[in-house]
């Protein structure tokens, strides 16, 4: 598929709108619970601040991609709320949208049997008859060449998403310990068939180029496709994320019809503007401002929701020793700073060596070594490119964030 020659007549990705300002707006409002009947009028009101009209989906495939990471309960807030994936689906019903499909790839391998497994243990299996939507079982995947791509210039993208008409892009806010902000521009990398993921993290080895890679795929997407963008951020994650956090009551819902610029609002609201490396990245190539106040903000003010002190990831927390290394990325070939930088670890006393880690290890550097109940993950640092794939899939939450010593002495 030539994504190219079904480019929408916005070479910017289709970010922005026609609006009294240049960028896509985003609709903000106060949600503080997942009581169903609430969630609806809360997205009824933010459809309405985008000026969605009652038949906006009328005759178009519509595809909600809701973040189903891993096979974790809701209730962790790991992964996207069933209660407000139901609630999502009669806002697009009541939009014109007939059939609906929900359609995820998981980290690890893209199956049938993978798929049964998230959908029900992430509550969605149980909820989506009562809900009208049909879950996708099929596992083809279609390649979409990009040449507008900066990193990446050609992707593997699930076929629900590559046929799809509209995109949703049904994301929950979370802090993450590779590219800093898990949001609707992170949540797009899940259109990756399953294991393939992998290859892309080794393909793109360090945050930056990862980070540019993850802009190129959802401009692709934004670009033929129409997107919706919905974030959950009534319980986010902070610390750890995007699956070894713990949940922060946050309690609002944000909606836009660029996930760029949603992102933009979104950092601003946990207090980590300016500091994304996708937003930062996108804000570059002119798909979001710089800054989040020259975002339209509708519905509640920003400010009215922010919260403080939001836990940020181990791997990226504000120090000086963090400030030193990006100082010195070139340093040496890069070698100085990549001795220098966070690593993971594995903790023996959680570890029962399941072998999760191994198997999504994208350099394959890690090993289930020992016999019996001693068995335990071993990590072989040569190689390593720290993309933290390994504390992002750990079932146990045995893999730790550890930093160098040697930053604790840079002040």
């Amino acid at each position: 598929m030539e994504y190219d020659k079904i480019l929408k007549k916005k070479k910017d990705g289709g970010v922005r709108m026609g609006t009294e300002s240049a960028w896509a707006p985003v609709a903000l409002r106060r949600a503080d619970t997942y009581e169903y009947e609430r969630l609806l009028a809360c997205l009824e009101q933010m459809g309405a601040d985008l000026g969605l009209g009652p038949a906006h989906f009328r005759d178009r495939r519509v595809v909600i991609k809701p973040n189903l990471v891993a096979a974790m309960r809701p209730e962790q807030a790991a992964t996207s709320d069933p209660t407000l994936l139901s609630a999502v689906a009669a806002f697009l019903r009541a939009h014109g949208a007939g059939e609906i499909l929900v359609a995820e790839s998981p980290s690890g391998i893209y199956s049938e049997t993978m798929l049964r497994r998230n959908y029900r243990a992430c509550g969605i299996l149980e909820t989506a008859g009562a809900a009208g939507v049909t879950l996708n079982y099929a596992t083809d995947a279609v390649s979409c060449a990009y040449h507008e791509g900066v990193a990446c210039r050609a992707f593997s993208v699930i076929a629900p998403i590559a046929e799809a008409d509209v995109i949703v892009d049904l994301c929950r806010l979370k802090s993450h310990s590779l590219t800093r902000l898990s949001g609707a521009v992170k949540n797009l990398f899940g259109v990756v068939p399953g294991v393939e993921k992998f290859e892309m993290h080794s393909a793109y080895p360090t945050m930056p180029v990862f980070s540019e890679m993850l802009v190129d795929l959802c401009a692709m997407l934004c670009g033929a496709h129409e997107v919706l963008a919905i974030c959950d951020a009534i319980t986010a994650m902070e610390g750890n994320g995007p699956t070894g956090g713990v949940p922060r009551p946050v309690g609002a819902l944000l909606m836009s019809a660029s996930p760029f610029c949603l992102d933009r609002a979104a950092e601003a609201l946990i207090g980590f503007g300016g500091t994304v490396p996708t937003t930062e990245i996108a804000a570059g190539r002119g798909l979001c401002p710089p800054r989040a106040d020259e975002v339209p903000i509708l519905g509640e003010p920003l400010a009215a929701l922010a919260v403080a002190d939001f836990a940020e990831p181990d791997s990226s927390r504000e120090t000086a020793g963090v400030r030193f290394l990006r100082a010195l990325p070139d340093f040496m070939g890069g070698r100085f700073a990549r001795f220098l930088r966070p690593r993971p670890q594995i903790d023996a006393k959680a570890c029962v060596g399941c072998g999760v880690c191994a198997a999504s290890c994208p350099r394959h550097r890690i090993a289930v070594v020992g016999e019996g109940a001693k068995r335990r993950a071993r990590i072989d640092y040569d190689g390593c490119i720290c993309c933290f794939c390994c504390q992002e899939l750990c079932p146990h939450r045995a893999v730790r964030i550890r930093k160098n010593p040697f930053l604790s002495l840079v002040h």
